[in-house]
């Protein structure tokens, strides 16, 4: 009987084994171990055809091991005890190899355990499957599991050769290989389809001039069709429906019908991809897109109706629809919550009024007292309490940022109010980060507020070591969502007047501010103007206090026609066309506003300060109108303290704190920066660096860092978000940018020509 080519090829030194460098290349651990005659029990994981089974051949020959052959398709417990038998009598190293050792039942797999464990067998087990989930744990932990890879193309075209040459050889006829690319997609990696395939090529294919030629054609006649490689039962089986599902959840339609088209090619039941569909259509898409339930059921219903190979094109369409449409797993969620509530509170009672009461002693009891049908009242709802008292008030069900969602947490909000705190998601309005609070907290705000001083506290235009000075900032947060939240601000601000013999100086400033958020752009510019007026007072001029005064103009306005609205979806795509009944009214303000300050600094030396402000906000209460609704500007009230406390000639600690309110808005920020400096002189820096810590309450953790280069300080921080957003920005805050120049009104060189303290205000 003549053997298989593959069988006649096989390798019998380390050089001629072909694949899996990383463990048979110069120096690699098992390599080493093969030459060091160190051999322990171990377990071959990987695809067919890469050589588990010569490697073990080898193995036995070069370490002179007498070699047991099992396969666990036909092998039983009565085998593995006559290989150990004839093992124990044995005076060399028994090998005892099993192929396709995740076959093997856990009685079958115990069988080997004490054979193992005592040396008796070297047990090299392979395997396609991963032996995590096939292999016992107590086996498993007594073998080294080697991954060997699927062979290269350089290793198949090497393998290709030695075969031609030996084929060439027997037949006494040149081969000539044409084109190798029907070869290598054949065999799908595996040396022994791609060994048998060239073998039944070459002997099908006649001479022409006593040379063979293997060309594309011929390949594809001879061998029919190429085979997808891919088990139906196996690991590939779970990888590729994974990539699948992933691909639909991550709205990528070509990846989708890839990976769906392997399957499909491989022999997998296309029942199977539609169930799955099913299932990602509720638990990915939801009320998104509530139509994708639908096809997809309908998807089922047509495979099982007309079967392979027609199926594949409503798989695809509805694959596609999948991919396409907007996500939510807010139903999913709501489900998993509810199971979790179950479990934590057990079974509590039904509420009285929506028991059933089908017997008159249960309408004695109270069983639907004081139900309310909810087809009596306006718009067919009646608050009324659902759930048990225990957990009243229980938010299970999310809703997701998209139209459809967007419209049921409108209705949600309309009908339960605050009961389950549903936040509205406006698409006509601004963005799902403005609530209904937006009017009292609708302040610029930077997390860099020292960079913005006189939109911080008037009272601090001009207060500062120098003539002019000139800052911007960028802020940009909620990264998360689509359109993320910008804001902006730029300012100046100096002295106009000084006056050396009662040391004082009046300061102006000019600020422009803004913020866009939303879909619709909505946008909030103010141009304001600051007057302050400062005083040294106090031991050697030490203190210094304040006031200040601002008022400027607000604008706010957003774009009406870039509102998506439930009614121009149309399911599931979003159709411009469609009438709008929404009615858009003052799309556009402009107000008045101002406020005033005050601050107090102390300087006990060169190097230390320590400064305290106030300063309040709306003081003439401007009334804020938006759509059908108005509000009147609430006061806003804003403390701040910093001190600057030096702990060395080159180092100093810089502790702040910001504190505002605004009615029931509330925000406190707390924090330091450790800071770094070079002098060239007691009053000039020449540079500096620092960085620290600051966390606002209940909302983020803040990392900031800035650099001063003599009149130039550049700053930047970054807020993680730690608020109970923190699930929708997946902890992502805001990144924010500042730059700030300050014109000086002479350079100190040396000691003994610095001006009067008073001149570096």
């Amino acid at each position: 009987m003549q053997k298989p080519l593959a069988e006649i090829l096989r390798p019998h030194t380390l050089d001629a084994y072909i694949g899996q460098e990383h463990l048979m290349g110069k120096g690699a651990v098992l390599r080493n171990a093969i030459e060091q005659r160190s051999i322990q029990s171990m377990i071959f994981w990987g695809p067919p055809g890469v050589g588990k089974t010569t490697l073990a051949l080898l193995i036995a020959e070069l370490t002179d091991s007498d070699f047991f052959l099992l396969s666990a398709i036909n092998s039983g417990v009565k085998d593995i005890r006559d290989v150990i038998d004839k093992a124990k009598k044995s005076e060399k190293r028994a090998l005892l190899f099993i192929d396709e050792i995740h076959r093997f039942s856990k009685s079958q797999q115990d069988s080997l355990l004490g054979a193992v464990e005592q040396g008796v067998i070297t047990l090299i087990g392979a395997t396609t499957e991963n032996p995590s989930f096939e292999v016992i744990s107590p086996l498993l932990s007594r073998c080294q599991v080697y991954v060997l890879k699927s062979l290269s193309r350089e290793n198949l075209e090497t393998i290709l050769q030695t075969a031609v040459d030996y084929l060439s050889a027997q037949m006494s006829c040149k081969i000539a290989i044409e084109d190798t690319e029907a070869l290598l997609r054949i065999s799908g990696g595996d040396a022994r389809k791609l060994l048998n395939a060239i073998e039944l090529v070459t002997w099908m294919t006649k001479p022409v001039d006593g040379v063979i030629h293997v060309t594309h054609q011929q390949v594809v006649h001879v061998i029919q069709q190429n085979l997808a490689m891919y088990d139906k039962k196996g690991e590939q089986h779970y990888d590729i429906i994974s990539a699948f599902i992933k691909s639909l959840r991550g709205s990528d339609p070509n990846a989708a019908v890839y990976w769906m088209a392997r399957m499909l090619v491989g022999g997998e039941d296309p029942l199977f991809i539609a169930r799955r569909m099913v299932i990602l259509a509720s638990e990915d898409i939801g009320n998104a897109n509530p139509n994708a339930l639908l096809l997809a059921n309908n998807c089922f219903q047509a495979v099982n109706v007309i079967g392979m190979p027609e199926a594949r094109i409503p798989l695809a369409q509805t694959a596609i629809y999948l991919a396409s449409s907007p996500k939510s797993n807010a139903s999913y969620m709501a489900i998993e919550n509810a199971y979790a509530l179950v479990k934590q509170t057990g079974d509590l009672p039904v509420p009285l009024h929506i028991r059933n009461a089908p017997t008159k002693l249960m309408k004695e009891l109270g069983y639907h007292k004081n139900y309310q049908y909810a087809h009596d009242y306006e718009h067919n709802f009646v608050n009324q309490e659902f759930l048990p008292e225990q957990i009243s008030g229980t938010q299970l069900y999310d809703p997701q940022n998209n139209p459809r969602e967007n419209e049921l947490r409108r209705y949600l909000k309309q009908c339960w109010k605050e009961k389950y705190h549903y936040v509205i998601t406006i698409l006509v309005a601004l963005s799902f980060f403005f609530s209904i609070n937006k009017a009292e907290a609708q302040n610029y705000h930077f997390t860099q507020y020292y960079t913005q001083p006189t939109a911080l506290n008037p009272a601090l235009t001009g207060a500062y070591d120098g003539l002019i000075r000139a800052g911007l900032t960028q802020r940009t947060q909620w990264l998360s969502v689509t359109v993320p939240y910008l804001t902006f601000g730029a300012e100046v601000d100096g002295a106009i007047y000084r006056n050396n013999r009662r040391q004082t100086l009046i300061g102006a400033g000019l600020a422009f501010n803004g913020d866009k958020a939303g879909d619709l752009n909505y946008t909030s510019l103010q141009a304001m103007a600051s007057l302050s007026l400062i005083r040294y007072v106090g031991h050697h001029n030490r203190h210094k206090i304040g006031i200040g005064f601002y008022g400027g103009i607000l604008n706010n306005a957003y774009n009406q026609y870039a509102a998506r609205l439930d009614e121009q979806f149309h399911n599931g795509y979003y159709d411009p066309e469609a009438p709008i009944y929404d009615i858009f009214d003052n799309t556009r303000q402009l107000f008045f506003d101002c406020g005033v300050g005050a601050f107090w600094s102390f300087s006990p030396n060169k190097t230390d300060n320590y400064q305290a402000g106030m300063s309040v906000s709306h003081l003439n209460h401007p009334t804020e109108v938006f759509q059908n609704g108005y509000l009147q500007l609430p006061l806003r009230w804003t403390a701040h303290a910093l001190a600057r406390i030096s702990l060395s000639d080159n180092l100093a600690l810089e502790p702040s704190l910001y504190m505002t309110w605004q009615r029931r808005f509330s925000e406190y920020t707390f924090g330091t920066n450790l800071e770094y400096f070079q002098k060239k002189n007691s009053y000039t820096t020449l540079f500096s660096l620092g960085g620290g810590i600051f966390y606002r309450w209940n909302d983020a953790l803040i990392v900031d860092a800035f650099f001063d280069w003599q009149n130039l300080r550049i700053g930047v921080s970054y807020d993680v978000n730690v608020s109970r957003f923190f699930t929708a920005t997946s902890g992502r805050g805001a990144l924010e940018v500042s730059i700030t120049y300050i014109f000086r009104k002479k350079r100190i060189n040396r000691i003994g020509k610095e001006p009067c303290p008073y001149d570096l205000m």
